[in-house]
């Protein structure tokens, strides 16, 4: 029972096999496009730069394990470990061409490029540094996906500019067309280098002339398409979910009965429930004809005579290839249904993530607070994908108020002689003192255990009043009872409710049911309770937390990507106009989810870090060579249309080995992978449509900018 051993090396091995498939293609893809050797080499550099990462990410000093968050930021960085080869690779070839010695033509590509490849890793590098720094539990645990990807990165700028460059120095620059295979290898090289090539002079050449002809138009273009990205997002045609649903191996079942509910009936519904899953599990055994029911194991655990617990373990996901652990429990939910005498009832199929849904209320008034808060509880519940609501204030125990007759005060009797008395009775009271063997003990006298153990007891005892007659307990005193709950929750002298619910996931967002309370339900409350106060707790809370520490985390990193970026181009505009590409990446991966119809999510954040980086790359060495043509004396229309073009099958490159390294990941139906593949569109996604816009839209920035610093020149 409760082995995890095989459903966390299950997980490990589905990223890894997307890892080599994605290794796999991307080598393929550099074999059709590149000289095979060159092909060869460059992909090599991942292995080296994976290897290297896993080296010191397994030392003392950086303590990694190889878990689903590192895994994930290896398979992830996959295309981008060979962007920068690929940039010193063609170099290479292209010098190696105008230079008979294979030396010298190496050394003259690599320093061709190696500030802009040197500074690209660094500012992708910057681009996930900041998400180290995040001060929040949940961060510090992500942050490993950071942090594995900077290793790798670093590994693979070390791998292309001192161990690639030695064995392109050796390499023959032409293929090898000898044997049967090599020849139609070579055709099919022919075939994809030349549709490559008139792609980039017959089509993409003349559009990016007409382009910077009529830049302000394309330019505002291109803006409007920003703003019309925007406003599908911000209308909530893109879902969103903070924190997705991570599948687990077990669905557990929590039910919390009224205090008032005799055990009988706790029992009854814990075995009705017991019972339902029984069924569900036989159902799905034979409509997916698996070979053994997909829940292996069933344990029930009654903790109180209110409270119960179910889990139930399911078979590892390849035995049960169609039948999800998320699916099962809401099946399991939903036959179920709404039990007598449950205050909580919840299904759990995925791993619990920032603490579950809540809000808390606050008030120094206790009957305000009970108010507002079943009117929070009413609006939770009538929303679709809300289910389970409950509070802390519910009643857990039974208390006892005991009040003083009038005429008792008549006998002597006060509050605090009651209290006393009574206190005395049921609880003990000292009476003396002793020393023994050096020792002090004291004595304490009460009434004997069977005589002060229930309700009877307290109104069968006799009081003694002033005069020290012996009074009955129901002449001096009235007592009534009700439920309370068995912990009371203060915040700066506030009493506080913490109401939580369970949300359906897959129906509505947590941060869609915190948008409706706080847009909705609030301001009626604020009327109507003044002195009641909501703030949000539980996910919602530490979700505002890595909201802000991501957005201090992004604030960083375009500081220092600013920084290392006017560093090469010795510009402090050049910079400006990459980081203006960024923002249409993200809304190309938010798109990307449109299509893909999936929510985004805290790991699509990740991938959009990623595209950050590449992103940048592309750009910097785009505008590298521009720099370069403009200091040969080309002219501004020139030198764009030289930077395009010329750059045109690197920049595709990169792309297309970051797409096509993702595509395994992409293509995954093991329902451990759907958590992960949020990531994976907004890198691919975001990386094919900041591709398109790259192309066009640096040239046409950098134009504009030049029409600017002639305007204000000539002014």
């Amino acid at each position: 029972w409760g082995d995890s051993s095989a459903y966390i090396s299950e997980r490990l091995s589905l990223l890894r096999t997307n890892g080599l498939q994605g290794l796999l293609l991307v080598t393929l893809l550099l074999s059709i496009f590149l000289n095979v050797r060159l092909a060869f080499w460059v992909a090599m550099g991942i292995p080296v730069s994976i290897m290297g990462a896993m080296a010191v990410a397994g030392s003392p000093w950086v303590d990694y394990s190889l878990n689903d968050v590192t895994t994930f930021g290896l398979i992830i960085a996959l295309g981008i470990l060979v962007d920068d080869a690929v940039v010193v690779g063609e170099s290479v070839f292209e010098q190696r061409r105008l230079h008979p010695d294979p030396i010298t033509g190496t050394e003259r590509g690599v320093a061709k490029v190696s500030v802009a490849t040197v500074f690209g890793v660094l500012t992708t590098i910057a681009a996930f540094y900041p998400m180290l720094l995040i001060d929040n539990p949940l961060g510090k645990v992500l942050a490993g996906f950071s942090g594995i990807v900077i290793l790798a990165l670093i590994f693979s700028l070390i791998e292309s500019k001192f161990i690639l460059p030695a064995h392109l120095a050796s390499l023959t620059i032409d293929n090898d067309n000898t044997s049967t295979l090599s020849r139609y290898w070579g055709k099919l090289q022919a075939v994809a280098q030349n549709g490559l090539r008139r792609f980039r002079d017959g089509i993409y050449a003349p559009l990016l002339a007409t382009a910077l002809r009529n830049r302000y138009a394309v330019l505002i273009t291109y803006i409007a398409a920003g703003v019309l990205g925007i406003g599908l997002i911000g209308l909530g045609k893109v879902k969103t979910v903070f924190f997705p649903d991570v599948p687990g191996q077990i669905i557990s079942v929590h039910m919390e009965m009224d205090a008032r509910a005799p055990f009988s009936l706790t029992k009854y519904n814990i075995e009705k429930i017991q019972a339902i899953g029984e069924d569900i599990n036989r159902e799905a055994h034979a409509r997916a004809a698996l070979d053994e029911p997909p829940i292996r194991a069933m344990f029930v655990i009654i903790s109180s005579t209110t409270s119960a617990q179910i889990f139930a373990e399911l078979t590892p996901v390849k035995d049960r290839p169609t039948v999800g652990i998320i699916d099962l429990a809401q099946s399991w939910r939903e036959r179920t249904g709404q039990l007598e005498g449950t205050t909580e009832l919840a299904f759990s199929g995925s791993e619990a993530l920032g603490g579950g849904f809540q809000i808390k209320l606050l008030s120094k008034d206790a009957d305000l607070l009970s108010s507002a808060s079943d009117e929070l509880q009413a609006f939770l519940t009538n929303i679709d994908g809300v289910h389970s609501v409950r509070d802390t204030l519910a009643g857990g125990q039974i208390e006892l108020d005991i009040h003083i007759k009038p005429q008792a005060r008549s006998l002597g009797f006060s509050t605090e002689a009651l209290a006393s008395q009574i206190g005395y009775a049921f609880g003990g009271a000292e009476a003396q003192r002793l020393q023994r063997n050096g020792e002090e003990l004291r004595v304490i006298v009460s009434n004997a255990r069977e005589a002060r153990n229930t309700l009877d007891d307290l109104l069968q005892s006799q009081l003694r009043s002033a005069n020290g007659d012996w009074i009955p307990f129901a002449s001096v005193a009235d007592v009534t009872r009700h439920y309370k709950s068995g912990a009371l929750y203060r915040e700066n002298g506030k009493t506080v409710n913490v109401i939580s619910a369970s949300i359906e996931r897959s129906r509505v967002a947590p941060e869609e049911v915190s948008q409706a309370v706080f847009e909705q339900l609030e301001p009626e409350l604020a009327q109507r309770y003044p002195s009641v106060q909501l703030k949000v707790a539980g996910e919602l809370e530490e979700m505002g937390e890595i909201r802000g520490g991501m957005v201090r985390a992004l604030l960083l990193a375009a500081v220092l990507i600013y920084v290392l970026m006017a560093v090469p181009l010795k510009s402090y505009w050049q910079p400006f106009v990459i980081l203006a590409i960024v923002p249409f990446g993200f809304i190309g991966a938010a798109m990307g989810h449109l299509i893909m119809d999936i929510p985004l999510s805290l790991l699509s954040f990740f991938g959009m870090l990623a595209l950050t980086g590449v992103v940048i790359n592309d750009s910097l060495v785009m505008i590298t060579r521009y720099n370069q043509a403009r200091s040969d004396g080309a002219t501004v229309s020139d030198a764009l249309q030289d930077a395009g073009v010329g750059r045109f099958q690197a920049i595709f490159l990169t792309t297309a080995t970051t797409v096509i390294g993702l595509m395994p990941l992409l293509a995954e139906t093991s329902e451990q992978a759907q958590y992960l593949i949020p990531a994976a569109v907004s890198l691919a996604f975001g990386e094919l449509f900041s591709t398109a816009l790259m192309l066009i839209l640096v040239p046409v920035l950098i134009a504009i900018v030049e029409d600017v610093k002639a305007w204000l020149s000539g002014a």
